[in-house]
């Protein structure tokens, strides 16, 4: 079967009287300058100015780069943590003033947080585990750029910070997630 369709192929190749176009189609030169300028009808400069001008107040062009990685950031976030058998937690303002790449750190900020520690209770005559609101001043953080949430249109941050527990007169450490507009 294939035998007998590559020579009906070759019998219709074959059979096929190639034409070659020997008359030349009539045609004309045709006289066009180099260059021709074409001026969009109707163009407003005025516009094209007042786009220019609110691209570049949206997107300010920098002549260099900075030379610095301090860059003082504003983050909220809340953070937890569990030392000496102790939880505690907190919700704050954290201040970050150095970036370097996903990385920003923190100097001392304070915040509103509770734990749970012994107490002498002297009516029970005995050390007791109490809730208690406290202030925890954060003495160092780094906080670790994770991404971007475009509906909220901020950063957040996973956050790890030595903690200082004013009330308790504790020291302890604390993992949470913060979130910044930078």
């Amino acid at each position: 079967m294939r035998a007998s369709v590559v020579v009906s192929m070759c019998l219709l190749l074959s059979a096929a009287v190639p034409t070659f176009a020997d008359d030349l189609l009539p045609s004309r030169t045709l006289d066009l300058p180099l260059a021709q300028a074409v001026t969009p009808p109707l163009l407003n400069f005025d516009l094209i100015d007042l786009q220019t001008a609110e691209q570049e107040q949206q997107h300010p062009v920098l002549d260099k780069d900075p030379h610095s990685m301090f860059n003082v950031k504003t983050h909220v976030g809340g953070a937890a943590g569990w030392d000496n058998g102790n939880p505690h937690a907190s919700i704050g303002l954290y201040l970050t003033i150095a970036e370097w790449g996903r990385w920003n750190f923190g100097v001392p900020a304070a915040a509103l947080g509770f734990g749970r520690y012994r107490e002498y209770d002297s009516r029970l005559g005995q050390a007791v585990k109490k809730d208690g609101l406290t202030v925890i001043v954060s003495l160092a953080s780094v906080h670790y750029r994770v991404g971007y949430i475009k509906s909220f249109g901020l950063h957040w941050y996973i956050n790890l910070e030595q903690i200082y527990d004013m009330r308790n007169n504790m020291s302890g450490s604390q993992f949470g997630l913060s979130f910044s507009k930078k």
